[in-house]
This record gives structure tokens, C-alpha cells and sequence, in this order.
């Protein structure tokens, strides 16, 4: 709760000079390592009287599999498409409170998000499978007296690591009038970022070095063994 208290004072005195819209996080790095068990983030921000507020969080883009069960005869089998530029983690933010077919209405900003650009059955189905991980969140903002607002919300220990872009959208009658970006870093640290950078720039040393130990520990258990 404390941070949230500084948070509003900090915003509380700048309030009253509000020009344009702006933001801020308590933490705009997330370090992950073998006993990561997820981290809640507060955003804090401030805005006009009469402006919308939309904050979209936008992880970098992988590809991914989306598996659907589809009717085959009398079974029931799974249907895999290969997708692209699915990115890892998306949330949206708003205040007042937007559905997504009323952001869809306004085109500069979906143009911008390949994940709720259309209607689509499939981008739904995406949206619905991050949402199950974790991965995914259509929210409200809290708002703190007229134009102040905040939220909290969890990263999840699935998360992958990379930059979650975070794009701020001022609206006024359904037109863009200010943006902001900044950026969330999550960074893995410990064994096993290195492991997996290892696996991913030095492929052949990996494999190597886990052969050497395989014989190794083969020979060990050899060796105990005998002298049993």
C-alpha cells in the first residue's frame, strides 16, 4: 500500500499543471530467476478532465502454435495452426471504461496492434488462450479524484523475457491527440539464462559440454559400482 500513498501524493502535486496525459510504474525492470513466482506492477498516472485514457502493454512478437479441437467423422481431433508475430504478453487499460469494440472504432490505434486489429475468430481465440496463461487483460483504470488514475496487475512466472513496449493513448471524441511509449524490461538472470544462452549462441558447445558430462558421470557410476 505504501507505494501506492507515494505515488498519489506525487501525482497529487503535479495535477493541478496536467497539460497532456503521462504515466509511470514502480518498476519499469523485472529480473527473472529460478524461484520467480511472478510480480505485481502499479501503474500510476495522470490525465485531462475530459480526455480518455487507453494503455496497451505489447510484448514482443514470437511465434506460436493455436490448437483447436475440430469434429473429424465421430472423433473429436486437434487442429494446430502456425501462427506469427503473436506477441508474448497484452494488456489493456482504459478510463474510462472501454470495451474492445470500442476501441476497435478507433483505427489509429488498432492499426498499431495486430492482436485486436479485426474481429476475427482467430485473433479471439489467441486473445482467449493468452488470457488463460495469464497473458493477456482488458481492465479498467482505478481513478483517484478526476484525473488521476491507477492499477495494479500481475506479471506471470511464464512470462518470457524481452521488452513489453507500453503505448499511452490520450483520446478526445474517438481522436488520437497524444501518445507516450516507454518500456518494461523483464531479463532473466542466474543458471539458467545462461544455460539458455549457451543453447541459443553456442549450440554445439552446449551439446558438447553435455556429452562430456554424460560420459563422465557414466564413468563415476561405473567405477562405484565395481568396487560394490
Amino acid at each position: 500500500m505504501y507505494r501506492k500513498f507515494i505515488f498519489l501524493i506525487f501525482f497529487s502535486i503535479i495535477a493541478s499543471s496536467v497539460q497532456s496525459a503521462n504515466f509511470t510504474l514502480d518498476t519499469f525492470k523485472i529480473e527473472i530467476n529460478s524461484s520467480f513466482l511472478g510480480k505485481e506492477i502499479l501503474l500510476f498516472g495522470q490525465k485531462k478532465e475530459n480526455r480518455d485514457v487507453i494503455i496497451i502493454f505489447e510484448g514482443e512478437k514470437q511465434k506460436a502454435k493455436l490448437s483447436t479441437k475440430i469434429k473429424n467423422g465421430l472423433f473429436w481431433i486437434n487442429d494446430t495452426q502456425e501462427l506469427s508475430n503473436i506477441p508474448v504478453f497484452f494488456g489493456i487499460f482504459t478510463t474510462p471504461k472501454k470495451s474492445l469494440n470500442e476501441i476497435f472504432l478507433i483505427s489509429e490505434i488498432t492499426n498499431r496492434h495486430n492482436l485486436i486489429n479485426n474481429f476475427s475468430e482467430e485473433l479471439y481465440r489467441i486473445r482467449k488462450a493468452l488470457e488463460a496463461k495469464g497473458l493477456y487483460y482488458e481492465e479498467e483504470l482505478d481513478e483517484i479524484e478526476e484525473n488521476l488514475f491507477y492499477t495494479k496487475f500481475e506479471i506471470p512466472d511464464n512470462i518470457s523475457e524481452g521488452d513489453i513496449t507500453i503505448h499511452l493513448y490520450e483520446v478526445l471524441d474517438e481522436e488520437i491527440v497524444s501518445t507516450i511509449e516507454k518500456k518494461l524490461t523483464i531479463e532473466k538472470k542466474g543458471l539458467t539464462s545462461n544455460l539458455e544462452k549457451l543453447l541459443t549462441e553456442q549450440s554445439f558447445l552446449y551439446v558438447f559440454i553435455l556429452i562430456v558430462f554424460s560420459i563422465a558421470f557414466s564413468l563415476i557410476s561405473n567405477l562405484i559400482f565395481r568396487k560394490k
